[in-house]
């Protein structure tokens, strides 16, 4: 998968971004050595997480099939993509050498994600079209998907973008990071893997940020 943080004001995210993570950035604002890889844009505030799928117009196709809204991907240097579902969902066909097998989980790198949806069928649409293998959550209505790198969890509640989490060393800590750059931060919340922060940067895009309890 990758992932995409979109934002009215390209340098001022980059500063942002770098303030908090430490992200530096290739010359067409793809993060530096991120895991997934991910990459800034100009736009409305927000994010694209694309997952990845063996053959996008067969997922695109089999969404369709079962009442989704999905076009036709569309063919870049990185492979076939396409936004589906009216932008809630992302789907990525990689171009050879673009995959990456195992990511790292570094500070700064994308290591959890959980996508809403509004109810059963759409839940039931997503698991077909990309072969999400569902395990039941912890909290009621919550799916853990088994078969994803990084992991992540989809949750029948509300139709929304997948939510994104960076990994950091100390969520307090980030968070006044996240404050002094001009974002806001909610309380630390524990959570069964360890903790973590609901955030916004100073744009206005939603993200969150999170620590991995020690063993």
């Amino acid at each position: 998968m990758y992932y995409v943080i979109r934002a009215p004001e390209l340098a001022r995210a980059k500063d942002f971004y770098t303030a908090v993570f430490g992200w530096a950035y290739a010359e067409d604002n793809h993060i530096q050595g991120s895991s997934p890889a991910g990459g800034l844009a100009e736009g409305e505030p927000g994010t694209d997480l694309y997952f990845e799928v063996p053959d996008a117009a067969a997922a695109a196709a089999r969404l369709r099939a079962l009442g989704g809204e999905a076009p036709d991907p569309v063919l870049s240097e990185s492979g076939w993509s396409g936004q589906a579902e009216g932008g809630l969902l992302a789907l990525w066909q990689p171009a050879e050498g673009y995959a990456q097998d195992n990511p790292k989980c570094a500070e700064g790198d994308l290591f959890y994600f959980v996508v809403p949806v509004a109810d059963d069928a759409v839940k039931e649409r997503y698991q077909a079209a990309l072969g999400w293998e569902l395990s039941t959550g912890s909290h009621p209505g919550g799916w853990n998907i088994e078969n994803s790198q990084p992991p992540g969890g989809l949750f029948v509640d509300h139709a929304g973008r997948p939510d994104l989490y960076f990994r950091v060393a100390d969520v307090d800590e980030a968070a006044q990071r996240v404050r002094a750059a001009g974002g806001t931060a909610g309380d630390t919340q524990p959570n069964s893997a360890g903790r973590h922060a609901a955030c916004r940067d100073d744009q206005g895009v939603a993200f969150s940020i999170g620590s991995l309890r020690q063993s």
